[in-house]
């Protein structure tokens, strides 16, 4: 049965009516429906989530399989914290930055971090002011790995133009 406005409404009913082995009986069907709405379109490797502009809606290519965000190579170059602090504080030191972390920001600059090092991989380096769309895949990966304890995340921005 598809899920529909109609289902949800006689889900709730039932529940306010004291109905719950058939409430529950009913909430695997509407689990499945929704997982199968959150699908996106453009989405290959079925790990994309929806992305806030057209153009971070990319995703890697891969069948599911071989999405790029589940391969070892992710959890050992992208998303290992010491790794992560390791290369910032080599960046840092290259650019003659301060090295401390700011207060309340450490999941943010790990996140930064995890990104920079995604590009390095699959890219080299790019050089100033030059950026790459990162698939939604990868970011929502390391989204959930270090995430923002308000859910609020930058996204892509463009280089500047130069």
């Amino acid at each position: 049965m598809p899920l529909t406005l109609i289902t949800v409404r006689s889900q709730v009913h039932r529940g306010v009516r004291g109905d719950v082995a058939e409430v529950k009986g009913g909430l695997p069907q509407i689990e499945a429906n929704v997982s199968e709405i959150m699908q996106v379109v453009w989405c290959v490797c079925n790990n994309c989530r929806d992305m806030p502009t057209d153009v971070e809606c990319k995703c890697c290519g891969q069948q599911p399989e071989a999405c790029i965000s589940i391969l070892p190579h992710m959890a050992a170059y992208i998303l290992q914290e010491g790794h992560l602090r390791l290369a910032s504080r080599n960046w840092n030191d290259v650019r003659g930055l301060d090295d401390l972390p700011k207060r309340g920001e450490s999941s943010k600059q790990l996140r930064h971090a995890a990104y920079h090092q995604y590009v390095m991989w699959q890219y080299g380096a790019l050089g100033r002011g030059n950026r790459v769309v990162i698939p939604s895949c990868v970011v929502w990966r390391i989204r959930d790995c270090f995430p923002d304890l308000l859910g609020h995340y930058t996204g892509y921005i463009p280089g500047r133009v130069q």
